[in-house]
């Protein structure tokens, strides 16, 4: 493979990896980098994204170099020019740059689980606004079994470097989608495959986590950090669900709540064990 030692920072091959921390260059782009060995790992092993380039400094070289495809470009810096490329105190010694791919749409991709189960679990996320929440709601979705994560057009980039770190990699496996309609998605998969709409709230009159009967079909949509679902989307669903909570006591983070609802909706009698759920082929 072709392993090229670069001097010059300003050289272009290694635009995509400036300032990382101070720019969202890669957005748009068609392409997008993420951080350390082991996401360069998922990277490798992911059907969906092909790897761009590979950045690495001296020291990792032996180690990474056998990994990559012949014809995937190597390039070798040194430990101090490493971490004034990217802008601050880089330690892992290796970052990637992936190409861009689009999954198919939520409609594809809700056949194409059931062909394997008629129970179809969504998360929907219409403005979660921080990429580390996002992250971590992806990688929670993943533990328990969720088909995909569908995110509106007010979300981070699913592959952000923050949410790329903050999933472990997960986001290049699970299908993280950015939707541009929602809405239209949402009434699609409503009325071709009777997907049933649960919005996630902090009302108490409504059903209640641990009683609640979830729907062969769902999708279940989450709010933002500051306000939650607007009411907007609430009114899209026929159900409501919240987590039951001492009077007064602050609404727990997104990403938390994610996690005590989905736990509770596939541990309990009312789901099925999340470990005999594969992924999608992608």
């Amino acid at each position: 493979m072709p392993q090229i030692r670069i001097d010059d920072l300003a050289d272009p091959r290694l635009e995509i990896y400036c300032n990382l921390k101070a720019t969202n260059a890669t957005r748009y782009s068609g392409l997008f980098v993420l951080e350390g060995e082991k996401l360069l790992d998922q990277l490798l092993n992911s059907a969906l994204y092909p790897v761009h380039s590979v950045l690495t400094t001296e020291r990792k070289v032996a180690e990474i170099a056998p990994k990559l495809d012949p014809d995937v470009p190597l390039y070798v810096v040194t430990q101090e020019r490493i971490s004034a490329l990217v802008g601050y105190n880089f330690h892992q010694g290796v970052l990637a740059c992936g190409k861009e791919r689009a999954w198919p749409s939520p409609l594809e991709l809700a056949q194409l689980a059931l062909k394997r189960s008629d129970r179809l679990t969504f998360v929907v996320c219409p403005a979660v606004q921080n990429p580390e929440n996002l992250g971590a709601i992806v990688r929670i979705s993943d533990v328990f079994g969720v088909d995909a994560v569908l995110a509106g057009p007010d979300c981070p980039d699913p592959l952000a470097r923050r949410v790329l770190r903050v999933s472990m990699g997960t986001v290049l496996r699970l299908p993280v989608c950015r939707v541009a309609n929602l809405e239209q998605s949402l009434i699609q998969l409503q009325n071709e495959l009777n997907v049933e709409l649960v919005a996630t709230v902090t009302d108490p009159a409504v059903e209640k986590l641990g009683q609640f009967r979830r729907a062969n079909r769902m999708a279940l949509l989450l709010g933002n950090e500051s306000s939650g679902l607007t009411e907007d989307w609430v009114n899209r669903c026929p159900r409501k669900l919240t987590i039951p909570m001492r009077p007064d006591a602050e609404s727990l983070n997104v990403s938390v709540a994610t996690g005590v609802i989905l736990f509770g909706l596939t541990t309990g009698c009312y789901d099925q064990d999340p470990s005999t759920r594969q992924p999608l082929p992608f």
